[in-house]
């Protein structure tokens, strides 16, 4: 028996190694797809996210912004659809999301509570499909993405803090996808999105190399889904102070003065990408409700992210845009007391979660009717 030749067996090895990482480069395999959710552990009532990396064995968690086909596969809308389930998938961002609150609690859950019947007898079942950034196109990419999964309907929860150009954004959720927003700005003719640094991943990016944090945080994701199952946690639940009442002077929103807030640059047109990415699928676009303060300078601003000149603007030309374009939409900025706010000016309590459901069940179902009667079903 002959004696075992180490550099041989180290060549082999590198070779090997080589060729696997060529190989994954090549055909791109969909891995976020192999996934032990809904079958082995229960699927996730949200989508995977948490702010810090301390806090993901305690919140059991793992975010894989990065991977789509990871993050949905994770979700209870990987399931298949029921007949009987007229399919809601909600939108946006942290407040969507709903930071702060257990499962349960959330928005997509008080809808659900309700127990809505549509007009041909199917029940209303709301999904949560926010991810905690308040950027419109990362709306349209998720969107875009749900279409798989058969919804009979989007609710597209948005704010003016949604329209804004932020790189940052654009590093941390649309580099992994630059192929795909390039598609969507050439299909949709998006002018005002800043992609100055959006780049299309260079072949050795794919690799299993280029790919290591990806594949450890798809890992990483099954594995917390045991502790998922055993305890049913999915986010850190931290102690806030309330907001305060009070409110500086300053008429700053962002870098924007009065007067300087020009919404043409922003991002409405991505907003136009959200209908055109929904398609047949009816999409409410839902202006969601902003902590109103009344203490000191509230004559100033509403709140910490918003002075008045500049929310009062935004929505005159929300209403404008929808009219032109002849959607409908409802505008819920003022219809939530103030008491029920949280952390921030967005995030909301379970009771405000409820109120929330409550003004929405009307027009989901209008809506939801509509696009039956739309597809030959009679009332």
């Amino acid at each position: 028996m002959s004696d075992v030749n180490p550099l041989r067996v180290v060549f082999k090895a590198l070779v090997f190694y080589l060729i696997s990482n060529l190989l994954f480069a090549y055909f791109e395999p969909a891995i976020g797809k192999l996934s032990i959710y809904n079958w082995l552990v229960p699927g996730r009532l949200r989508v995977p996210y948490e702010r810090e990396a301390e806090y993901y064995p305690v919140s059991h968690i793992v975010p894989v912004y990065e991977d789509m086909d990871a993050m949905f596969q994770s979700h209870v809308i990987s399931q298949p659809k029921a007949k009987d389930e007229f399919r809601v998938a909600l939108v946006g961002d942290s407040a969507a999301w709903a930071f702060g609150l257990h499962p349960q609690d959330m928005l997509a859950a008080q809808l659900t509570a309700l127990n809505l019947t549509t007009c041909d007898g199917k029940r209303v079942t709301a999904y949560n499909t926010a991810f905690p950034l308040p950027y419109v196109m990362k709306d349209v990419l998720i969107m875009d993405k749900v279409r798989e999964y058969d919804p009979d309907m989007f609710i597209w929860m948005i704010t003016l803090d949604a329209f804004r150009n932020r790189t940052i954004y654009t590093d941390y959720f649309l580099n992994p996808y630059a192929d795909h927003v390039f598609s969507l700005i050439d299909r949709y003719r998006l002018n005002n999105l800043d992609i100055k640094k959006l780049e299309s991943p260079a072949f050795w990016d794919k690799t299993i190399v280029g790919q290591r944090s990806r594949i450890k945080r798809i890992f990483l994701l099954q594995i917390h889904g045991l502790a998922w199952k055993a305890t049913g946690v999915d986010h850190y639940y931290y102690s806030y102070e309330p907001l305060s009442n009070d409110q500086s002077d300053s008429l700053l929103f962002d870098v924007y003065k009065p007067g300087k807030l020009d919404l043409d640059e922003l991002l409405f047109d991505v907003l136009g990408a959200g209908y055109g990415v929904a398609g047949d699928v009816p999409l409410l676009v839902v202006n969601e409700p902003i902590f109103i303060a009344t203490g000191a300078n509230s004559d100033i601003r509403y709140d910490e992210f918003y002075p008045r000149w500049a929310y009062d603007y935004y929505l005159e030309y929300l209403s404008g845009w929808m009219n032109t374009n002849q959607h409908e939409y409802l505008d819920l900025w003022n219809a939530i007391p103030s008491a029920e706010f949280t952390d921030t000016p967005f995030h909301r309590s379970p009771e405000g979660e409820k109120m929330l459901a409550d003004l929405l069940a009307p027009k989901l179902l209008e809506m939801a009717c509509a696009s039956q009667e739309g597809n030959g079903i009679e009332e």
